[in-house]
């Protein structure tokens, strides 16, 4: 597969803290790929670096070949990089739909159009949004009184309104039930199938990285230490080393079942 993003020897440092050191690898067109780590290990560093929030100290972020690595946020997210955030970016006093059309609005470069009459922009291709994420029903509802797990459905609604090609997710499943968070991450899995998005994620729980990443990169203090499909990360010494053996047990039947789904 031809390499939608490519990273090479990425690198942050904060005075003597080497958060992010040295770090290289590639994310496919339509391939869904996991970055994870503890807390610290440079993960939430090397999103906003992708995103360009924060300047690297060194190496180079490629976006289908071309060089982005200094590149403001706003030129990125235009180049087609989406983001979701652990913390919903939703506006509450505004209904579902209403959100996704703001969405639109920006994607289109129609901001000014906030007034009366922009109700009716782009509503039908924000319904036909949160249909692929299963929130249609609910268009009509504030984002307000949406349940935790519906907000996240509506943060990845608004994330598609701009078409990306790669989107980072950002602890997607964080504070969901476990139904939820399956449910989402099938969702996500479908999107990147169907739509040829690429999905680069970070994510504690372990049961969704292996029953739903093709592949899993993992830092441990700002490192690569491994990067494999998961049955191979599972059986890496370091990386048990990094997680103390036990997110990963707990993880196996999972990378089990993704490793004989044909």
């Amino acid at each position: 597969m031809t390499a939608l993003l490519d990273i090479r020897g990425l690198s942050r440092h904060f005075g003597a803290l080497r958060a992010v050191d040295d770090v290289s690898f590639a994310v496919a067109r339509g391939e869904i790929v996991a970055l994870i780590g503890p807390n610290g290990a440079g993960k939430s560093t090397c999103f906003s670096m992708l995103m360009g929030e924060l300047r690297p100290t060194g190496g180079q972020i490629l976006l289908d070949g071309q060089d982005i690595t200094r590149w403001p946020t706003r030129r990125i997210w235009r180049a087609g990089v989406g983001r979701t955030f652990q913390i919903t970016a939703t506006y509450p006093s505004m209904r579902v739909v209403e959100n996704v059309q703001v969405a639109l609005m920006s994607h289109h470069r129609r901001s000014f159009a906030l007034v009366p009459r922009a109700r009716g922009l782009y509503r039908d291709r924000a319904m036909e949004l949160l249909a692929t994420v299963g929130m249609a029903e609910q268009a009509a509802r504030p984002a307000a009184v949406l349940a935790y797990g519906d907000l996240k459905r509506l943060d990845l609604a608004m994330a598609l309104a701009h078409d990306p090609r790669l989107l980072l997710m950002d602890e997607p499943t964080a504070g969901m039930a476990p139904a939820e968070r399956a449910a989402l991450m099938t969702l996500v899995s479908d999107i990147a199938r169907d739509r040829g998005t690429a999905i680069l994620f970070t994510e504690h729980d372990m049961d969704a990285v292996f029953a739903h990443a093709e592949r899993i990169l993992v830092l441990d203090r700002g490192r690569l230490i491994a990067e494999g499909p998961p049955a191979a990360i599972q059986a890496d010494r370091s990386v048990q080393e990094v997680y103390l053996g036990s997110a990963l047990e707990d993880a196996a039947p999972a990378a089990a079942q993704r490793e004989e789904t044909p």
